[in-house]
C-alpha cells in the first residue's frame, strides 16, 4: 500500500452546499476505515485555507482516484480542486501504512 496525503480544495461559496451533504460525505469516508484497498487513516478540515486534509492508503493512486470521484463532495461540485501527493511517513503512527 502507498499513502497519499489529499488536500481538498473546497468551491467558493460551498458553506450550505457542504453542510447538506457533510453528513453523507463523512459516512461515505467511514466505509473506508479498516481493511480495503483504499484506508483512510485520518481526515479533517483545515479551517485557515477552507479546505480539508485526508490521509489514505491505497493499492494505487488510480484506485484512490475512482474512490474519490465517489465522495458526495466530489459528486456535488464542492470542491474547485483536489491536490493528492503520494507521502512516505517515516516516523510516527502512520509509518507501518508506508511502502
Amino acid at each position: 500500500m502507498t499513502v497519499f496525503a489529499v488536500e481538498y480544495v473546497y468551491a467558493e461559496n460551498s458553506a450550505q452546499l457542504r453542510n447538506e451533504h457533510r453528513p453523507a460525505h463523512r459516512e461515505f469516508l467511514g466505509g473506508f476505515v479498516g481493511d480495503g484497498p483504499v484506508q483512510l487513516l485520518a481526515s479533517g478540515p483545515t479551517p485557515v485555507n477552507d479546505g480539508a486534509l485526508l490521509i489514505l492508503a491505497a493499492q494505487s493512486e488510480a484506485a484512490l482516484v475512482e474512490v474519490l470521484e465517489q465522495d458526495p463532495f466530489s459528486t456535488t461540485g464542492a470542491l474547485a480542486q483536489r491536490i493528492i501527493t503520494e507521502w512516505n511517513p517515516v516516523t510516527g503512527l502512520l509509518k507501518d501504512f508506508a511502502s
